[in-house]
């Protein structure tokens, strides 16, 4: 279905080109851009990701109007983004895109970013809105369609300047590479609530876990999880905020059956700023590469991520002293089976060891939550 709606799509965009060819960016006068759309429709980390660029774009350009084509789940992250006025969604392959693409060439919009978006959909859509102007990656099948493209990165950069490269065809850049994810007051009421709902008292020691996500391949072992967190309780009497969702409740549940200590399992049971508030009261997130990894990095907690199918250069913390990684791939594995979802077996999470996490606190965390705690 994905190559059929392909070809449809290059035979549709082939056409429209020919008739009305894309103007070049350096057309564009940056003085008359009034409204711009940034598509960024991806997945929970890639949604973070792209919050330095329209935080660079916004404050190289403060007179503009920044609208976000988002993921239907994760958009809500910059619910409360002040650098964005307007947020749609993508609502899947429905017909509801009819809709959609309606709604958009509505807003007439000066200039369309394809920050991370996947098509055919996204440059359809793009190029529906009837924008004079479109800056794509290179790498698309449908680039032809652009005004302008960014080259390929190179193969460790980081996920956070790749789209940054997108806002320097424009002049915006920025030193602060921080993600940005603001939270609601009553979101943070909330979540305090759900606490002393569950533990008695908001802990002043919260810890939390990250032992799931999309792919298995990706996960830490799950007696590893159970043999950190009763490490946890043990030496800091910390009880546990576990995350997860719905389609892995049944491992989470599992993991913290077998804990000493209290703890709190979200399993899809919490709309996802409810589980950002919660996470917000860490002081500790050990995560697998997943969303709530980089969600946890984007609300300052400190955060250790456990990867093994990509490179920490390329999605680990960056720009930031309250993240570090652990990565073993290269030693035991280096092949990249799991880059294509095919991993047989996750060798290069079985090779970090709990004692591997357990130096990373003692050395990592610890100094930086004593220093936190003297500045408080």
């Amino acid at each position: 279905m994905h190559k059929f709606l392909m070809k449809l799509a290059r035979l549709y965009l082939a056409r429209r080109v020919r008739q009305r060819p894309p103007r070049p960016l350096a057309d564009l006068d940056l003085g008359e851009v009034r409204r711009v759309l940034l598509v960024s429709a991806t997945a929970l980390g890639d949604t973070l990701f792209s919050t330095p660029a329209i935080r660079a774009l916004k404050d190289r350009y403060p007179a503009w109007e920044l609208e976000v084509l988002a993921h239907r789940v994760f958009g809500v992250l910059l619910a409360h983004n002040p650098h964005v006025g307007r947020i749609y969604t993508y609502p899947g392959r429905n017909r509801r895109l009819i809709t959609l693409a309606r709604d958009l060439r509505l807003r007439a919009y000066d200039l369309v970013i394809i920050l991370h978006g996947n098509d055919p959909e996204a440059t359809l859509l793009a190029h529906l809105t009837g924008s004079p102007y479109i800056i794509g990656s290179a790498r698309s099948p449908l680039a032809f369609a652009y005004s302008a493209t960014v080259s390929p990165a190179p193969p460790y950069e980081h996920a956070i300047e790749r789209r940054l490269n997108y806002v320097r065809l424009l002049g915006a850049d920025t030193a602060d590479k921080r993600m940005d994810l603001y939270l609601p007051p009553e979101e943070t009421d909330r979540a305090a609530a759900i606490l002393r709902e569950n533990f008695g008292q908001v802990p002043p020691l919260l810890m939390a876990f990250h032992p799931t996500g999309s792919d298995p391949y990706k996960w830490w072992p799950a007696a590893s999880f159970v043999e950190l967190g009763n490490f946890l309780y043990e030496s800091y009497h910390a009880p546990l905020l576990i995350i997860s969702g719905t389609k892995d409740r049944s491992a989470a549940e599992a993991i913290a059956a077998r804990l000493n200590g209290p703890s709190l399992l979200t399993g899809g049971r919490f709309p996802l700023l409810t589980v950002a508030a919660l996470l917000n009261r860490g002081r500790l997130l050990v995560a697998n590469d997943s969303g709530p990894f980089h969600m946890g990095l984007a609300l300052g907690v400190p955060t250790i991520g456990l990867l093994g199918a990509d490179d920490p250069k390329r999605v680990g913390p960056y720009g930031v002293e309250w993240g570090a990684a652990l990565y073993k791939r290269e030693d035991v594995c280096p092949q990249e089976p799991c880059r294509l979802k095919k991993c047989p077996k996750n060798l290069c999470m079985e090779a970090i060891t709990v004692e591997d996490v357990v130096e990373m606190i003692r050395t990592w965390w610890e100094p930086l939550w004593l220093g936190d705690r003297g500045r408080s």
